[in-house]
């Protein structure tokens, strides 16, 4: 498959991470492609990825989705599990394009315990959501000037109206798709972090963790924390650097590299106030997250590509 396409215009990322009280980690990994800005969280005996963004500005991001399809014990020799094709890609590949031809003709695929589909965006514009179909790959590219990845099948709803879309996250996404449209001509960082405090959960037991906006022209990532957008942080994948960004008193800035720095650990060094237990508690084990997932409580997280 060959695709032109030309666009003009900033090009920007956003997400929200929701999840049940637990230990957040931003950290900055080598690879093939250069630097690679990771997202993690605690899940009981490591970190787990789910989103990144790396040196040549190709985001990725995988995420939960319901129902679940193409499950399997194992991947067999010419399937791909969905979460190797979010870490993978962005370890060893460059554009959006790219990621395609990687994955070629094999089929992804889920594990039984955890569904995820994932979004990938390039400097370009250009993006796609990869999902497991029942028979084959589902790609949903791009159509218009962004694009939005909650937690239901987005290729199952191509074509349809807002107000048509169903399943989970689908308040959350007509609320990011209205928002965006009122704000097309001028969306900047400070929109993004306003979409994303809009579409942030603050009840419930999956509350956001983090929001973030990415910028891949600049190689900067933009961090609000706990739901606190008075405090940003910005980290430079250029500089290999984090620091206090818009409304701290004092200047921060520290180098960043695979070993990473917590968000409990960036709230107290900022003097934002004492992290709660349950922020710090690294409380989800693995075997309380696959009942999470059987009970078929999501953690809806948002994404967006934005091009004008």
């Amino acid at each position: 498959m060959h695709r032109i396409r030309l666009y003009s215009g900033r090009t920007l990322y956003g997400m929200n991470f929701d999840y049940p009280p637990n230990e957040v980690l931003f950290s900055i990994e080598e690879h093939e492609t250069g630097a690679v800005f990771i997202g993690s969280f605690w899940m009981g005996d490591h970190y787990g990825r789910t989103v990144g963004m790396n040196e040549r500005g190709l985001f990725s991001s995988d995420q939960m989705v319901s129902p679940a399809r193409a499950t399997v014990d194992e991947p067999a020799d010419d399937e791909l599990f969905i979460w190797n094709a979010f870490y993978d890609g962005l370890r060893e590949c460059t554009s959006v394009d790219e990621v395609l031809t990687w994955i070629g003709d094999r089929r992804v695929v889920q594990y039984q315990t955890l569904q995820l589909h994932n979004l990938y965006a390039d400097p370009t514009g250009d993006a796609m959501v990869v999902e497991c179909g029942a028979a084959e790959n589902v790609i949903t590219e791009i159509d218009g000037p962004f694009i939005v990845m909650t937690n239901f099948h987005c290729g199952d709803f191509v074509g349809l109206d807002l107000d048509d879309i169903a399943g989970d996250g689908a308040e959350r996404y007509r609320v990011a798709h209205r928002y965006i449209e009122e704000n097309l001509e001028a969306f900047d960082v400070d929109h993004g972090l306003e979409l994303l405090r809009r579409t942030a959960l603050s009840t419930g037991g999956f509350k956001t963790r983090y929001s973030l906006v990415l910028d891949p022209k600049a190689l900067e990532i933009y961090i609000a924390i706990e739901r606190d957008y008075d405090h940003i942080w910005k980290v430079s994948l250029a500089d290999r650097t984090i620091e206090t960004h818009l409304g701290f008193d004092t200047h921060h800035v520290f180098t960043l590299d695979a070993t990473g720095i917590t968000g409990p650990s960036l709230q107290r060094i900022a003097g934002t106030g004492e992290p709660s237990a349950e922020q710090e508690a690294p409380a989800i084990r693995l075997p309380s997250l696959i009942m999470l997932i059987l009970g078929g409580l999501l953690g809806i997280a948002l994404w967006l590509l934005l091009r004008r």
